[in-house]
This record gives structure tokens, sequence and C-alpha cells, in this order.
């Protein structure tokens, strides 16, 4: 009897511990914003199915509609859903219709992003998703996720800066490289990512190190706390990566004492292939790299070559300047 009691007892246990479970379940998957009685996901879900009227639903939602719409970005399938769906043509029907498919994942990030480039800045919390997001062979065809992401992570600007500083500390060297380019994209109003690019000028990464500095130069002098670490990225042996830094160390606050000498350096090595970068950068100095004119009038002995041009030109911007000075 006592067996009995106990046995119906843990069963009732059970019952009441599934229910909750369940509710919870159900309450977790129906969590966030509502309208019309669906939850904000359920009409990500439906941007498929019904395109305009989700996305109708999504505009009245609103940005409270962004974490719903990010998940739709960061929706993978793993190995074992991409082996199931090569075997979706030899399964029974009802099985095969159960399987994701890749195909509609890709439509749905589509747009879900097109939804959050209609929200703008409002979609900031959505930019480690977007920088995230991988081109598609719609991308080669016509305007696929990729060029979408692009195209909002502009359309966001300025409100996406903190997010963009933080991805500096993630593993991946891509999504870093993605950061710093949409950084520099926001030019002078993107001063308060200087720290973290010059952080960045000593990444492991050399494509990393590449967009951090042209970053700083985009960004110009709202970036001047980044030059001590600017000067010091110029000891590295990468003669290219200099220039790249003396480029931006000109931008940011007008330094040429200590950027000249590696200039002149760099355009008298006949065989360095760096020679009209170098010729370029003095011409944008102007009078400032005065001091190079030797090295320059060198080289316009030479055989003609593209060198030879840039270098005609910066001893114009260096000589006509400073005769427009006087």
């Amino acid at each position: 009897m006592k067996t009995a009691a106990l046995s119906k007892r843990s069963l009732a246990a059970t019952a009441v511990l599934l229910a909750v479970i369940g509710f919870g379940l159900f309450a977790w998957l129906h969590r966030g914003p509502h309208y019309q009685g669906k939850s904000a996901r359920d009409w990500v879900e439906q941007l498929l199915h019904d395109n305009a009227n989700a996305r109708q639903a999504l505009r009245s939602i609103g940005p409270a509609a962004v974490p719903a719409l990010t998940e739709a970005l960061n929706r993978r399938r793993g190995r074992f859903w991409t082996w199931l769906e090569g075997w979706r043509p030899k399964l029974p029907r009802f099985i095969a219709r159960k399987i994701p498919r890749r195909a509609l994942d890709q439509l749905l990030q589509e747009r879900a992003i097109e939804v959050l480039y209609e929200f703008g800045p409002a979609s900031a919390p959505a930019v480690p998703a977007l920088l995230g997001v991988d081109a598609s062979l719609n991308d080669f065809i016509g305007f696929g996720s990729g060029g979408l992401a692009r195209a909002t992570l502009l359309q966001i600007g300025p409100a996406g800066l903190p997010y963009l500083i933080r991805m500096f500390k993630r593993n991946d060297p891509r999504i870093r490289v993605k950061a710093a380019l949409y950084i520099g994209h926001l030019g002078s109003q993107a001063g308060a990512a200087a720290p973290a690019l010059a952080r960045a000028l000593q990444d492991s990464n050399p494509s990393v190190r590449g967009s951090a500095v042209m970053a700083l130069a985009q960004i110009g002098p709202p970036a001047r706390n980044a030059i001590p670490e600017l000067k010091a990225a110029l000891r590295l042996n990468d003669d290219y990566f200099r220039l790249q830094v003396i480029d931006a160390l000109w931008t940011v606050g007008c330094e040429s004492e200590t950027t000249v000498p590696i200039l002149i350096r760099i355009l008298s090595g006949q065989n360095n292939p760096n020679r009209a970068g170098a010729a370029t950068v003095l011409a944008e100095m102007g009078p400032a790299a005065r001091a190079a004119a030797p090295a320059l009038s060198n080289v316009l002995r030479e055989e003609f070559s593209y060198t030879r041009v840039k270098a005609e030109e910066a001893l114009k911007q260096i000589e006509g300047s400073a005769t427009r000075r006087e």
C-alpha cells in the first residue's frame, strides 16, 4: 500500500515538474515583445512565409524586435544538419519536410537584415552579428546577405561604435579586421576608438594591424591619443606597413620630423618596391618634406617609371607650395 502511494506521489510530482518545464520552455520560446498575439521571434520566422505582413509587424514592434532579428543572423547549422540535408532525397517525404534547408536559413537571414537596415541606428546591438555575416552566392549575382550586412553597418553609423570597439577582443582576426574597417568609415566621429586601434597596431595578425592604421588615418586629428603607439609601430620591419603608419602620423598629427628620414631611406633603395608609395606620402606632406627634395631629384635622373612620375609630383608639391607661401 505504502509503495503504491509513494509511486502515485512520484508520478504526480513528475507530472507537475514536466508541466512546469513545458510551461517554462513555452514562455522562453515566446519571450520578448508581441504584436497581434505573436512574439517578435514568431514574426521573424514568418518572414519566410509572409514577408510583407511579417515586416510590417516587426516595424510595429520597432527596435524591440532587434534581438529576435539578431538571432536569425546568428543561426548556424552544424555538420550533422549538413550531412542530414544531403540525405533528404532518400528519406520519406514526411521526414524530409522537417529537415531545415540551408537555402531557407540564408533567405531568412537576408530578410532579417533588410528589417535591421530599416531600423538604422536602433539596430546597433546587432553589430556583432552583422560583422559575422559571410558573403553568399547571392552576393555574386546580386545583393546577398554580405552586401546587405555591409549596407546595414553603414546605415547604423556612429551608434555602432561601442560595439565595434568591443570586437577587438574577438579571437577571429577577420572580425577584428572588419571592425577596424567600419570604424574607419566613421571618420572623425570615431575618435573614441583611438585607444583600441592603437592597441591593434601590435596585433599578431598583419591584416588587423594594417586595418587599424588605415582607420586611424581616416579618423585624423581626433585620434591624437594614438600617436605614441603609431611612432612605436615604425620599428616593425615592414616598409609597406611603415608607409601606412607614416601616412597616419601625418594625417593625425602632421608628424614629419621623425618620418621624412625613413621615407628618404625607402626612396633611395633602388630595389625597394615601396619607392612610389614613399614619394606619394612626401607629396602629401608638401613643404614639410623639403629635406627629401635631393632624394626626389635623384629619382628624376632615372629611366622613366611610375616612381619617377610620383617623385616629380612630390617635388611640385614641395617646391610649388613653398613658392606660393613665399
